[in-house]
Parts: C-alpha cells; structure tokens; sequence
C-alpha cells in the first residue's frame, strides 16, 4: 500500500508540469497598444461675406474675433455698416460672418422741385416691423413673428437684440441668423 500523501503530490506535480507547458507553447502576447492623441486643429474656418474687399473662405486662428476675420479678408468696403456687428466676438469654427452695407440717406440739393427722400434701409427695426417684415427674416415664421409682435405689445420695444431672447421660441442660433439684418431703434 502506498502513502496516502503520495497521491496529493502527484496531483500536485502534473498541475505543474501542465502549467509549464501551457506556459512554453502558448504564442506571444506581443506589445502593448500605443494610444496617440490626434493633433488640434490649427485654426478655425469661416466664411466671410458682404462689403469687404475679398469675400470667401479663410482660416483663422483659435481664439480670433470678428475684427480679426475681417481684416484677413481684405478689410471692410468704405460702405460697411459695422455697426451692427460685434467686432469683439469670439469667431466659432463653420461661422458665416456677414458685413452688411451702410446705406445712406441722399443730401438735399438747391433745386426746389427735387427733395430728399429717405432710401429704405436694408434693416429691419424690430420694434416697428410688421408681421411681413418680420416673417421675411431667416429662421423667423408666423408663429415667431407674432410672438415678437406680441411681446412688444405687452412690454414695450426691445432695448437691445439680446431682448429677443426673452420671447419664447427664439434661441441663440436663431438671433444669431437675424442679426446681420436687424437694428433695434426706439
């Protein structure tokens, strides 16, 4: 009769005499993935248009403003309306950037049979726009154009674009598409 503990130790060595070859014939593991973070993009893309002096596409740095678009494109026409932008605002990459034209009102001349008129202004006023008016303008519809007129009805005249936010329905992206073609005057 054997030991009773020779049993536990041959258990025991062809668990490790398994293991070794497991071990020996098992392929390689090979390295270890390399994770590489891709590069930052170098600057910001926009689409600049109206009166500047070379309308198109341009890169910009990160971190530019309006200002800075327009100088790379060349610069503002003498007829530019910049006051209706914000030259101080961050540029956001896919932003179409557009200048409006200033549009002046004609002198009086000595004749008298001819007097001024005013030229109609490419802007909208928002606190005197009728419903058409305000219908006309990118991303505003019936809907919204009677809640604006709405609105003023019951609070007065918007003091500022920035007031348009108050009115349901209009967000951020939609005041940014009427900017360009709007003016807020009492």
């Amino acid at each position: 009769m054997k030991p009773w503990w020779s049993i536990p130790i041959g258990v025991l060595l062809g668990l490790i005499i398994a293991g070794i070859l497991i071990y020996s014939t098992s392929p390689s593991r090979g390295k270890a993935v390399e994770l590489h973070i891709p590069p930052t993009a170098a600057g910001m893309t926009v689409h600049i248009a109206g009166a500047v002096n070379h309308s198109g596409v341009y890169t910009l740095p990160i971190g530019s403003r309006v200002n800075d678009a327009i100088t790379l494109a060349g610069g503002a026409k003498d007829e530019a309306y910049l006051d209706s932008l914000n030259l101080a605002a961050a540029v956001k990459d896919g932003q179409h950037i557009f200048v409006p034209w200033s549009y002046t009102t004609p002198t009086a001349t000595k004749s008298p049979k001819i007097t001024p008129t005013a030229s109609k202004s490419p802007f909208i006023n928002i606190n005197f726009a009728t419903q058409a008016e305000l219908e006309s303008l990118p991303g505003i519809g019936a809907v919204l154009s009677q809640r604006i007129i709405a609105y003023r009805t019951r609070y007065g005249a918007f003091k500022t674009l920035q007031d348009l936010l108050k009115v349901y329905g209009i967000k951020p992206a939609t005041l940014q598409l009427i900017e360009p073609y709007v003016v807020v005057e009492p």
